[in-house]
This record gives C-alpha cells, sequence and structure tokens, in this order.
C-alpha cells in the first residue's frame, strides 16, 4: 500500500528472488522443534539486506530483557522478524556478554537489522555517569553534586553547555564501543518520572540544542556516517530548526482507536516544524507505536478503521494513511513497546503474529 514507485521497481525487479525470499515475510514458523538453527541461504539474507535498504515504511520496536540467550528466542534478537527494521535497546544496553555479542552481530550483519541505544534524556550524564569514588562518598559527595562535577555543569551556561557537549561524545563513543547503529533519545520532558529529575537538559537555555548537534555530528543524517539518530516520545518539544537532524520521530501512540486519533498526533508534529520541514517531510519520518508490555496478546486495542471494521491497533497503524489538509502522505512504519512480549503470544508454532502482520499491511509486495 502506498509504496513509491522506485520501490516498486526495485520489487518488479527482483520478482523471481524475492519469490524464493518471502519467508521473511511469513508468520509461522517453519521448523519449530527447532528455533535457533538458521539454514536460510546467504542469497535470502542478501536480498533481505537489498530489501530494508530499500525505500519502505519500516517496522521497528523498543525490545527488552535482551540476554542473547538462543534457546528462548524472546529474548534474542536473532529470533525477531528477518524483516524488521531496526530496534531500540531498552536496557540491557552495556557490558554485553558473549551471547549478546554473537547475537548482536548476527542480527546486523547478516539480517541487517539496526540496533540502537536507547534511554530517558533527562539530566546530565544519565546512564553513563561512573560511581561517585569512594573518598568522595566518605566526605559526604551526594550523587547529584558528583554527577555534575564529573561532566563539568558549573554555574555558567557555557560550561554547562560544553559539559552537554561532553555528554553526548560519551553516547557516541559507547555506539562505537559496542558497535550500535545509533541512538534513541527518549524525550519525554513535559510527563512525570518514576524517578527523581531536575530536567537540567530541557530546562537550561540553549542545552539541549548543543546536545542534538553535538549528536548529529557523529550520527543521525547530518553526520554521513550511515549511523542513526532518533527521537520518540515528544519531538515536538525539541527546537524546530532539530528536525532535520532525525531520521525518524518515534511516537508513544499507545491505546489510539482511529485514524483520527493518529492524524491529529501527526498534525502536532507537522505543526511544529512546519516553518523548517514540508508535511511531507515530517509524515515520513513519523513511526507509531503500540504498548504491548500490555496488549501483547491481542495486538493492541479495538480500532475502528476508515472502512468501519474494527482490528487491532497495531494493524490499524499499519493500514493508516497519514493525512493532513487534505492531502495524504506516506509515513515511516510502524512499532511496539516490549516488541518481545508477543512472542509465542498466538501458539507455540508462531512468533510475533501482530508485528508479522504489520508489514505485510505496509509492504505487501514483498510478500
Amino acid at each position: 500500500m502506498n509504496i513509491k514507485n522506485k520501490t516498486l521497481l526495485w520489487l518488479a525487479a527482483a520478482s523471481m528472488a524475492l519469490t524464493a525470499c518471502s519467508d521473511w515475510t511469513d508468520t509461522e514458523i517453519k521448523d519449530p522443534t527447532n528455533l535457533t538453527v538458521t539454514n536460510k541461504s546467504e542469497e535470502y539474507y542478501a536480498k533481505l539486506r537489498e530489501y530494508k535498504n530499500s525505500d519502505h515504511e519500516k517496522s521497528f520496536g523498543w525490545f527488552g530483557n535482551w540476554t542473547g540467550e538462543a534457546a528462548m528466542l524472546n529474548n534474542s534478537l536473532k529470533g525477531l522478524p528477518d524483516s524488521v527494521d531496526f530496534v531500540s535497546l531498552w536496557g540491557n544496553w552495556s557490558n554485553l556478554n558473549d551471547k549478546q555479542k554473537k547475537d548482536l552481530e548476527f542480527a546486523q550483519k547478516v539480517k541487517g537489522t539496526k540496533v540502537l541505544m536507547c534511554f530517558i534524556v533527562m539530566d546530565i550524564g544519565d546512564q553513563l555517569t561512573p560511581p561517585i569514588p569512594a573518598d568522595k562518598a566518605a566526605a559526604g559527595t551526594t550523587w547529584k553534586q558528583w554527577r555534575k562535577e564529573f561532566w563539568g555543569w558549573g554555574d555558567t551556561n557555557a560550561s554547562r553547555i560544553a559539559a552537554t557537549e561532553k555528554y553526548a561524545n560519551a553516547i557516541c563513543d559507547s555506539i562505537d564501543k559496542y558497535g550500535y547503529d545509533g541512538f534513541d533519545i527518549d524525550a519525554e520532558p513535559n510527563f512525570a518520572q518514576p524517578f527523581a529529575t531536575d530536567k537540567e537538559l530541557w530546562t537550561e537555555q540553549g542545552v539541549m540544542p548543543a546536545f542534538v548537534k553535538a549528536l548529529s555530528k557523529r550520527i543521525g543524517p547530518k553526520s554521513g556516517t550511515n549511523k542513526m539518530l532518533v527521537v520518540d516520545g515528544e519531538p515536538y518539544a525539541l527546537p524546530d530548526s532539530l528536525g532535520d537532524h532525525f531520521d525518524y520521530f518515534i511516537l508513544q501512540a499507545y491505546t489510539t482507536t482511529s485514524d483520527y486519533e493518529l492524524n491529529n498526533r501527526l498534525a502536532v508534529q507537522i505543526n511544529h516544524f512546519q516553518n523548517k520541514m514540508s508535511a511531507e517531510e515530517v509524515a515520513k519520518k513519523i513511526i507509531v507505536c503500540e504498548n504491548f508490555e500490555n496488549y501483547a496478546a491481542k495486538g493492541g486495542v479495538n480500532f475502528t478503521t476508515k472502512w468501519g471494521t474494527t482490528i487491532p491497533s497495531l494493524l490499524g497503524m499499519a493500514y493508516w494513511q497519514p493525512t493532513y489538509d487534505g492531502k495524504t502522505y506516506k509515513k515511516g512504519g510502524v512499532g511496539s513497546y516490549h516488541m518481545e512480549y508477543e512472542y509465542g503470544q498466538s501458539s507455540a508454532q508462531t512468533t510475533y503474529p501482530w508485528l508479522r502482520k504489520a508489514i505485510q499491511i505496509m509492504n505487501p509486495s514483498i510478500k
């Protein structure tokens, strides 16, 4: 549906090969008794990687509880549907064990799946500040004091911008260290958090723009490195001048029940970035996601389509064609939060049934 001409041309040219390689969108596991064995040809994987580099609506998810273990593929990137384009790791992204390293390498090099770091960004040094040295702790230094001291967050705006740039580069260093494909900024400055935060990066003048620009020198569409920079949560909380620094705007469109609601979410982003980006450019960056931490078994909540039928919301998101001011555009794609919770929900012989159906809805020509 709504596949651009160049994608269709590519698919037509590769039709014979794609017929042989359509397994990546099949909903049924071929050998459910031995899920850890990979017996697909290199030709299949080459076509899979080629497909992922084509212009199509993307499939995405926040992947949690990652261990890299092979016995149960719900905790393995290897167990994701082959056609998943990219994932953001929700936890367990640092201090990788050998199984995680092997799993990551297979997902990236064989399947062509991009794997991003992800965490909530609120205060300077979140997730990357080392423990307080024993001598400082003994002297009464608090965690907040140590965090600011380590990054150089002083009393002046200049020092805080410099600290933020140092922090951004440390994130990029971590991406390089582990071999990830980019970073997903979880941006939720206007929502309450289950942890204490001063929201320093969002309240200090000029700091968040400096953070994004520093990241963009090494990752994202401005960098020329083929590394990704995406933002989820509240893209509109960022200055409109930063819109083109991101590959995708990922919306937590949880419990959305209609195209009308999705179009309202789209309009918020288009209206915010309208002076810097066209409606078409914004729509193509939009990835809408359902909460599978709560709704994996049923594929989301009840969603009423424009045809009046009721379907699971993830499928409704897949069918959705972004519409703004009477014009229809191509979207970036769909995804789910805690995508791994869907593993095996339908039966012991089916993995990720709803995500696979959503992929086929968006890109039916590859089936």
